[in-house]
């Protein structure tokens, strides 16, 4: 079979099995289809089950059966069947089972190995990911260091809205991240202070990885217009 044609059967499936999971939630819809949303999707991880197979075969094949099971896709497609083979394998309360269909979800996950344009994210990510990392640790400072400084500032004047410091600090991933959904704000000088560096704060670290991903992809995107053009 070609394997542009294997691809795009396995995307649709995907995007089919992503579509019954979200389709299934709407009552009216599970009452009446419910039988064959669930006859859908067991013919689904049967052919995904599979496919993990036949890529764990060929994998030992060529290099090694590790090469793959150990991958990130390789994990992804596991964890994804996980809701599917368990069940055959040990015994699963209601309550258990509801936790391990949320596996489902990573089938969206499974779209990066057929699609391009993901590849080309990932592999763009993956070119800044020390970058990106240093972005991330800073951030995790500002958000814990502010988060303590504006509960030392607030907790006085609002006991019940900054009652602790995971208060504090949610209201700190809020400001940072630029969301400010205003549940919880200063109302003393020191804690606008904080609120107003903080703010200008994200504002860098929000912009620094996004054009470093941005570069990174124009780069990613020429060089394989490069290739083509070879």
């Amino acid at each position: 079979m070609n394997k542009s044609f294997f691809d795009r059967i396995v995307y649709t499936l995907i995007l089919l099995s992503i579509v019954s999971i979200i389709a299934e939630s709407f009552e009216s819809i599970n009452s009446k289809y419910g039988r064959y949303l669930n006859i859908f999707q067991t013919i689904t991880y049967i052919l995904f089950t599979a496919e993990y197979i036949y890529r764990t075969i060929n994998a030992a094949r060529k290099r090694s059966w590790r090469s793959y099971v150990f991958s990130f896709f390789g994990i992804i497609d596991l964890l994804a069947i996980i809701p599917f083979i368990l069940p055959f394998i040990i015994s699963i309360d209601s309550r258990s089972f509801r936790v391990l269909r949320l596996f489902r979800l990573l089938l969206i996950f499974k779209i990066g190995r057929h699609s391009k344009a993901i590849r080309t994210l990932l592999s763009v990510v993956k070119s800044i990911r020390v970058e990106v990392g240093v972005t991330f640790f800073t951030s995790i400072i500002a958000i814990v260091l502010a988060g303590i400084l504006m509960y030392y500032a607030e907790n006085d004047a609002q006991p019940e809205a900054f009652a602790d410091m995971g208060r504090s600090i949610w209201w700190a991933v809020a400001t940072l991240t630029t969301v400010g959904y205003g549940d919880i704000y200063p109302v003393t000088i020191m804690g606008k202070v904080i609120a107003t560096s903080l703010a200008f704060i994200g504002v860098g670290l929000i912009a620094i990885p996004a054009g470093l991903i941005s570069a990174a992809y124009v780069e990613e995107v020429n060089s394989f217009k490069e290739k083509n053009k070879k």
